[in-house]
């Protein structure tokens, strides 16, 4: 799904039409929806492969993963972005004179660096100077985090074909508390 979003973004730079709006849409969809699904199925899949006795402290455990990759993921994600930002920036500055940047930034193509940490040169503010016709690079700056989440998930699909349920034979019944 994460690659379908970044193929829909590429393909509406392309070529415009619904299909690539659908599969954009859908992809998100499905991504929003797989978190919550995950957290709802979890003690069912931790009951149906290792018994229900022990099922609270099982969930826990896999949650102490989930919760680091909550803080991991967007900081992952936003660093990223940045740096996509940055590298676009400076693509966008090769194709603007030097007069035209000093003009509109007081100072040279050599201060670029400090002017993008101060967040004075934007992709925004470039792309009103680039030359007509430039593609603005903005959809694209989460491609690399979007393939990054797709290995990840990859990864994470990976290891769970690898779970194997234990025997219920092995399985530990609740006693019936009415009993």
């Amino acid at each position: 799904m994460y690659l379908g979003v970044v193929w829909s973004v590429h393909e509406c730079a392309v070529n415009p039409s619904a299909v690539p709006l659908a599969v954009f849409y859908g992809s998100v969809l499905g991504i929003i929806s797989s978190f919550g699904g995950a957290a709802a199925g979890r003690p069912a899949l931790i009951g149906d492969l290792y018994g229900l006795k022990n099922v609270g402290n099982l969930a826990a455990r896999q949650l102490s993963v989930v919760m680091p990759a909550a803080f991991l993921g967007p900081y992952i994600v936003a660093t990223m972005r940045e740096s996509a930002a940055a590298t676009a920036i400076k693509d966008l500055c090769q194709q603007i004179d030097e007069q035209t940047f000093v003009n509109a930034f007081a100072t040279d193509k050599d201060q670029l660096d400090m002017l993008i940490e101060q967040k004075t040169v934007t992709i925004s503010r470039l792309m009103e100077l680039v030359p007509p016709g430039t593609v603005d690079p903005t959809p694209f700056l989460y491609d690399n985090s979007l393939i990054l989440l797709a290995g990840i998930q990859t990864l994470a699909l990976g290891t769970n074909w690898l779970l194997k349920p234990v025997d219920p034979s092995l399985h530990e019944v609740e006693e019936d508390a009415s009993e």
